[in-house]
């Protein structure tokens, strides 16, 4: 028997498994998303990322589907109420065919999505590098609720870690669009 070969097949075999993606998220994180992507693609830790001290969620499609697939986790919201707050992580992405980042969104008591960005208007695309992203968004006295995670939409792979969430002053500005408060160009001028 040759125990080279063997010894080889073995070591690929403990390689390819160390690169799979562990379905199991860190706690209180979950899958999430839109169908069929959310059935179809992964969503879990680069275990061959971690075993080299990175902690990392990852996002993972073989294939192009509809929809999205992410990872995320929500708290209330009281203790941030009348304060502005950052989710900020670093991106790696690898083939992204379609679009990726982070996001946040805040749901007011009576009003859900009443602050909200998905980084759709600055997207991750491609491939990329650990780049550093943020999320900034007001919570009003209203608040009850913060979301905030990852996701991918399209075939390829998305890693998240550095992980940080903290409030800021009002001199960073907000990520989300604003909403104006009337109606603009109602005679068409270009």
């Amino acid at each position: 028997m040759n125990y080279r070969v063997l010894i080889a097949a073995t070591l690929v075999a403990a390689v390819a498994r160390a690169s799979e993606v562990d379905p199991k998220l860190p706690q209180p994180w979950f899958k999430n998303g839109q169908p069929p992507a959310a059935e179809q693609c992964e969503a879990g830790v680069d275990a061959q990322l971690e075993a080299r001290g990175t902690r990392n969620i990852t996002l993972k499609c073989e294939a192009e589907h509809e929809g999205f697939v992410g990872a995320m986790q929500y708290f209330a919201a009281e203790k941030y109420r009348g304060q502005r707050i950052r989710f900020s992580a670093l991106i790696k992405a690898d083939g992204i065919e379609g679009w990726g980042g982070i996001w946040m969104r805040v749901d007011d008591v009576d009003k859900p999505s009443s602050a909200f960005d998905n980084m759709q208007n600055r997207p991750v695309k491609g491939t990329a590098d650990w780049t550093p992203y943020a999320i900034v968004l007001d919570v009003s006295n209203n608040a009850a609720g913060i979301y905030f995670g990852t996701l991918s939409s399209g075939k390829g792979q998305l890693w998240i870690t550095d992980l940080r969430f903290e409030t800021v002053g009002t001199d960073v500005p907000v990520t989300s669009p604003r909403m104006s408060d009337s109606p603009g160009n109602l005679t068409l001028t270009r």
